[in-house]
């Protein structure tokens, strides 16, 4: 797995703990956040991918629309693969969650780079593999993933697999 963060990288995981453990609320981004969330798409599409060394744009069909619906989400990538996996937060209750799951052929767009990919889901123990991993690369996630799987994560690998629940997670494979 990629550990190269940048100092780019570094001030924004500074930002995004901060953020994520004293103003999102627990139980969604709410409003305001699920807004300001997308402040990337704007990026994007003018043309300034600035963010794509950690956040990627995924594109899925609306399961009730049919319409693109566009998701900046943080990813890593796959040592051996190489491919994108992508984490969901609020136990998977998010719409492009629910879009994927209804559909998993999406659209990605990571930096300038552009490819058609499909989702598969990852097992717990991937997930857990993941999770511990990230908790490695930035340790103040932990705090996070505690708040929001509603119980307290050390940072064990045995916490990890409880946590994978909490967190669905995707691998997109390029088609």
């Amino acid at each position: 797995m990629e550990d190269k963060i940048t100092f780019f990288g570094r001030v924004a995981q500074w930002v995004e703990n901060a953020i994520m453990t004293r103003l999102v609320p627990k139980d969604s981004p709410g409003v305001v956040f699920k807004w300001l969330f997308k402040i990337p798409i704007l990026f994007y599409k003018v043309g300034l991918p600035l963010f794509g060394d950690f956040i990627l744009l995924l594109t899925t069909t609306g399961r009730k629309s049919g319409k693109p619906r566009y998701s900046p989400l943080e990813y890593r990538r796959e040592e051996e693969s190489g491919y994108f996996v992508i984490t969901a937060g609020w136990g998977g209750n998010t719409d492009w969650v629910k879009n994927l799951r209804a559909n998993p052929n999406v659209h990605l767009q990571a930096g300038r780079r552009h490819f058609d990919a499909r989702a598969e889901s990852l097992t717990d123990d991937e997930v857990a593999a993941w999770l511990l991993h990230a908790v490695q690369v930035n340790p103040a996630s932990l705090k996070i993933w505690s708040r929001w799987a509603g119980e307290v994560l050390d940072g064990s690998l045995e916490s990890m697999y409880k946590a994978a629940r909490y967190f669905p997670s995707f691998r997109l494979i390029p088609l």
